[in-house]
């Protein structure tokens, strides 16, 4: 019993061996492609990013152009950032009719984002005038301002418009102004109207009657003359002969 005890051990020892001399074996082979594996699954470290240096324009003034540098680079709202070189002075200016203009200087270090805040303050209306007579003159408040077609900003407020031109009539209106605001009107002037004479229907508006009156008063004026004229009688020329020798 002892005998088979011991077979049986050295027969399990045997196989146990045979299979850890297996494992290593395999273990040897599979090793080198096992480690490239896992380091194609191991994560990178990140490469580290450079942020730009940016300026964010916030603003409410929609409509409102926006320079950098005097330079047009859009209008407002603006999605995307403007890039800027580092440790350079920038201009930014935003601006738009019937507005006071924002202007502001900004120097950033290299990696920097700023966001600027431009809301602009509205500061005058904006008025547009067509009309149908070229270079008519355009008056606020009995002022001369330009000549159509008119394209100006105006402050604030009710005012009193006119547009006049040589043998038009002229136009009067009151506009109302607000800041930031446009007025645009179409003013059409009308030509001045030719005076009117009412003809006389009655005995005095014929024109017979006139001659007829004019030939009587003409007459009357002669006769009268003729009546009170002096009226020179010559007395006859003597005829006397000297005869003289007797004969």
């Amino acid at each position: 019993m002892d005998h088979q005890l011991t077979y049986g051990s050295r027969i399990m020892r045997g196989r146990t061996a045979r299979a850890m001399g297996l494992f290593v074996a395999v273990t040897l082979a599979l090793g080198p492609a096992l480690d490239a594996h896992a380091r194609r699954k191991r994560p990178r470290r990140a490469r580290k990013v450079k942020k730009k240096t940016t300026v964010e324009i916030m603003s409410m003034t929609r409509g409102a152009t926006i320079f950098l540098d005097d330079k047009k680079i859009g209008v407002v709202p603006m999605e995307d950032p403007i890039v800027v070189t580092p440790g350079a002075p920038h201009v930014i200016r935003l601006q738009k009719r019937g507005f006071t203009p924002f202007v502001d200087t900004v120097r950033l270090k290299a990696g920097e984002q700023r966001e600027v805040e431009a809301d602009l303050v509205p500061s005058g209306g904006i008025l547009k005038l067509a009309c149908n007579i070229r270079r008519a003159q355009v008056l606020l408040d009995g002022k001369p301002i330009g000549r159509t077609p008119f394209d100006g900003d105006v402050p604030p407020g009710k005012h009193k418009l006119e547009v006049v031109a040589a043998g038009k009539m002229p136009s009067t209106q009151v506009i109302d102004i607000r800041a930031g605001k446009l007025v645009s009107l179409t003013i059409k002037l009308k030509d001045i109207p030719a005076p009117v004479v009412k003809k006389d229907k009655s005995l005095f508006g014929k024109w017979w009657f006139w001659s007829a009156v004019g030939a009587a008063v003409l007459g009357g004026a002669t006769a009268a003359a003729l009546a009170t004229r002096e009226v020179q009688v010559n007395p006859p020329a003597p005829n006397l002969t000297l005869n003289i020798g007797g004969k």
